[in-house]
Order: structure tokens, then sequence, then C-alpha cells
């Protein structure tokens, strides 16, 4: 009897073992789909989705940060997972931007600028540690309070109507703090360059731009992966549906 069993085995050894490598190879592939449906409906949907978004939002970030915390994330492609680390990283530098406090940095950064023109040192304090070794320069006492109220102009509506108005109280706000804590010598400001220019050729301005163009970058290689263009075909096949849909309903209430 275990001859014939030995001999049975031997004759369709090579039928098992197809059979066994076939079920394997089936179950593989159902799992490997089911992994990445996952994939398609819980990462990359709602990130497709995010990006369709106008601006760059520190609320949006957390969104992608927690998407890419999930699960399915692992089971994303080389090439997927390397664009997605790209755009969070690229995406992390912009949300946290600020227009008013961005042109502020540029005003002030301007104001060192001039003092440093006239031969006037921005930082002439310094700090020192328990041992009484200075650590690094500071600014005179107040300086926050000098930024505070630059940005305080710059946030208003005035200073989208009246730049050059607003100019005037910035200047004047600097020549009082700097005859108070650097020197009385008669420095002039917005002269050389009106405030707006100020603003567009500031070093800041320059490295933001930078950073929301491999922003929108990063965005773009995002989206080109085959299957984002897959999300942003349902997305827009969706929203024609629901302007066909719209165009009916506007079409009966007229009619009746």
């Amino acid at each position: 009897m275990w001859a014939q069993i030995g001999n049975w085995l031997y004759q369709n050894a090579m039928a098992i073992f197809i059979s066994a490598i076939a079920s394997l190879l089936i179950s593989k592939r159902y799992y490997d789909k089911a992994n990445r449906e996952s994939v398609f409906m819980t990462v990359i949907f709602p990130i497709v989705k995010l990006l369709n978004q106008r601006y760059y939002t520190r609320k949006d970030y957390e969104a992608l940060f927690e998407i890419n915390s999930s699960y399915a994330v692992k089971y994303l492609r080389k090439k997927e997972r390397n664009k997605l680390l790209e755009l969070l990283s690229a995406y992390r530098d912009v949300c946290r931007y600020s227009k008013e406090g961005a042109d502020t940095s540029c005003i002030m950064a301007y104001y060192n600028f001039k003092l440093k023109e006239n031969g006037v040192n921005p930082k002439p304090c310094t700090i020192r540690d328990d041992d009484g070794e200075v650590v690094a320069d500071d600014f005179p006492p107040d300086y926050n309070y000098l930024q505070d109220y630059v940005y305080e102009i710059v946030s208003s509506y005035d200073f989208i109507e009246s730049p050059d108005e607003c100019a005037v109280k910035i200047a004047d706000a600097f020549k009082r703090y700097t005859k108070k804590y650097y020197t009385d010598k008669k420095i002039v400001y917005f002269e050389d360059y009106s405030i707006e220019k100020v603003i567009e050729l500031s070093e800041v301005s320059k490295k933001w731009n930078e950073k929301f163009r491999l922003a929108d970058a990063s965005k773009e290689e995002f989206l080109k992966l085959p299957i984002c263009k897959k999300v942003k075909d349902i997305i827009d096949e969706s929203s024609v549906n629901e302007y066909v849909k719209s165009k009916k309903a506007t079409r009966l209430e007229n009619s009746n």
C-alpha cells in the first residue's frame, strides 16, 4: 500500500507542485489587488482631493501627515512613496506661510540694511551665558515691539489701499527707534525703494517664492503618477455628472 502511495506521489508530484504554485500566485494576486485598492481609497484619493485646494494650509498639511501615517501607505510602490515624501517635505515648508509675516520680515530686513548702510550695527547688545561668556549678539530692548507695530500696519486694510501712507508711519517708527537706541544720525527710509519694491526685492520674498516653486513642482509630480491620474479622472467625471444634473434641474425649473 505504501509503495502504491509513493508511486502515485512520484507520478503526480509535478502536478501537485504546479497546482500549489498556481494557488499561491492567485492568492498573492488577490492580496496585492486588495492592498492596491486600499491604497487607492485611503491614501491616494484623499490626497488628490486635498491637492485640488487652491492654497497650502496648515490644516491640510496635518491631514496629509495623518494620511501618510496610515497602515495602507506601506503598499505604495517605491516611486509613489518617494513622491509622497517629497510632497510632504515641500508642503511643510510653505504651509506656515503668512503674507503679513513675510512682508514684516522683508521690511525689518530693510531696516537692518539701512542701519548697516549708515555704519550702525543692528545688534549692539550681547547675550551671555551663566558664566558671563558672550554667546550671541542681540537687538536693543523693545525691538520686538517695533516689529509687532510693523506687522500691525501691514496686516491692516490701509496697507492694501494706501501703502505709501503706511510707509510713512513705519519710517517714523524707525526714526524714533533709531534715535532712542542707535544714533542721532539722520537715516531716510523708503526713498531709495518704495515699500512695495522693498518687499518684492527682499531675499525673504525670494526664498518664499522658491519654496512655493518647489511645492508646486512636487505637487505636479505627485499628480502625474498613474494612480493619481485615475483618481483625477473619477473626480473630473463626478464633477461633470454633477454639472449635467444641475443643468437638467435648472431646465426643469425654468420649464415649470
